[in-house]
């Protein structure tokens, strides 16, 4: 009986030491190893510089060459928009992001807004420019075949975004901001109501157009360069990275910049690489590769366009005015 007794009493002791040791692994491994969040998005084509940087490992090796006694862990999350990033972003998961530059501005506004938040956009990854990389399109068994034809037809497009904005802007143009309904869709629904006939016309960015002429035979009614706006992509972040080591900013820095150079001049490898982390088409994504400008930085031009696409915002009331040069990081 007593042996029984002291059995279960030293079963309990060594249970309690081995998870008093695992306990101390798991503290020991944590200190030991530098995690670093990053949001991205694989079906928005301007952002496809992640996916270099992703593939090829880049900033992970230049994260441990700073540290070289730590177990680097680079997590990366795929996500349908930039409002999903941004969500993460504030509740302090995700340390970088990628995004257009509608998620950007509201990035930085909650920045200007909340007090236990703060982020800097830190370099540009891919522009359309003029416009370039939008498109208004709808299906080809429709009556619709020039940017006259909207009058009286439903638009969808995702309401706040730079296709919202380049849509307004075109409609603007050819006067009939008083003569096409503007309906709220996210992108997948769009895609349905588009293949199914229950919306006239879609306004959105690429690689959707491109895609969507081939899987649901759609075609082009408007090019967004009919706009003349900048269509503008970034990366964007959270500024506790920053405090921890200003140097882990430098270096994704250095990374972007090393994957435009190897999109630029391997354009047939990265595509291959896009094709694998998108799912898009070597076609579409080749196509895309030679649309968009890549270069990471950040001039008066483009502040520019991002100061009118705040004005934008502010006159839908989903933000208010601030100074955007305050959270653009130097």
């Amino acid at each position: 009986m007593n042996k029984m007794i002291f059995s279960k009493k030293g079963i309990f002791i060594l249970t309690a030491i081995l998870f008093i040791a695992l306990i101390a692994v798991i503290a020991v491994n944590r200190k030991n190893t530098l995690e670093i969040n990053i949001g991205y998005q694989s079906v928005t084509s301007q952002t496809w510089g992640a996916l270099i940087i992703k593939d090829l490992e880049i900033y992970e090796k230049k994260v441990q060459e700073l540290y070289p006694d730590k177990k680097v862990r680079i997590v990366w999350h795929d996500e349908i928009s930039g409002s999903i990033i941004n969500t993460s972003m504030i509740s302090n998961k995700i340390d970088i992001g990628f995004m257009g530059d509608m998620p950007l501005l509201l990035n930085m506004y909650k920045a200007d807004s909340l007090s236990e938040y703060d982020a800097s956009l830190i370099a540009l990854d891919g522009t359309g420019k003029n416009g370039k990389n939008q498109s208004i399109i709808a299906s080809k068994d429709s009556n619709i075949n020039s940017v006259y034809d909207l009058k009286g037809k439903t638009v969808s497009v995702p309401i706040g975004s730079s296709a919202h904005y380049m849509l307004m802007k075109i409609l603007e143009k050819y006067n009939l901001l008083n003569d096409v309904e503007i309906v709220h869709q996210d992108v997948s629904m769009a895609i349905q109501l588009l293949s199914t006939n229950k919306t006239d016309a879609f306004a959105i960015w690429e690689p959707y157009p491109k895609y969507l002429q081939k899987e649901i035979d759609t075609r082009v009614i408007v090019d967004g360069e009919e706009s003349q706006v900048d269509y503008l992509a970034g990366v964007i972040i959270n500024n506790n990275l920053k405090e921890k080591d200003e140097k882990l900013v430098q270096a994704f820095i250095e990374s972007l910049k090393e994957a435009h150079d190897f999109i630029i001049n391997n354009k047939e490898e990265a595509a291959k690489i896009m094709e694998k982390e998108s799912g898009f088409s070597y076609d579409v994504v080749f196509d895309e590769i030679n649309a968009i400008e890549w270069n990471s930085n950040i001039n008066e031009e483009d502040i520019e366009a991002l100061n009118d696409k705040l004005n934008f915002l502010v006159s839908l009331e989903q933000i208010k005015e601030f100074d955007i040069e305050k959270y653009i990081y130097n």
